[in-house]
């Protein structure tokens, strides 16, 4: 079991990476052009991105596990793991709401 569970972690990790490194670097882009609040330092920053990153590897790699629909639909195309973008809609907006990307809007 350990080495079946190894061997999808590191396909899963093969796969995702290139779809969830192009993913995080829109995110930046996300974050330096539409999201730039003026008290959120470069480490900061940097540190969403990680933590996104990693937890949405980490959700990726659960669905990988638990798939429910035929394994052959797991990547759109050939080309793009569904659980690799799956993991990072949900990871990007809740640790940019943790990091305080997105504040409530003063009264205007």
């Amino acid at each position: 079991m350990n080495t079946s569970l190894i061997e999808i972690a590191t396909l899963a990790f093969s796969i995702n990476a290139p779809i969830q490194l192009i993913i995080t670097i829109g995110q930046w882009l996300l974050i330096a052009r539409f999201l730039n609040p003026p008290n959120k330092t470069i480490s900061n920053t940097l540190l969403c991105l990680v933590v996104s990153y990693i937890s949405a590897y980490l959700i990726a790699l659960g669905l990988w596990l638990f798939w429910p629909i035929d394994p052959e639909l797991i990547l759109y195309h050939n080309r793009i793991s569904i659980p690799a973008v799956l993991g990072e809609m949900i990871a990007i907006p809740f640790w940019l709401k943790q990091f305080g990307f997105f504040k409530p809007e003063a009264n205007k």
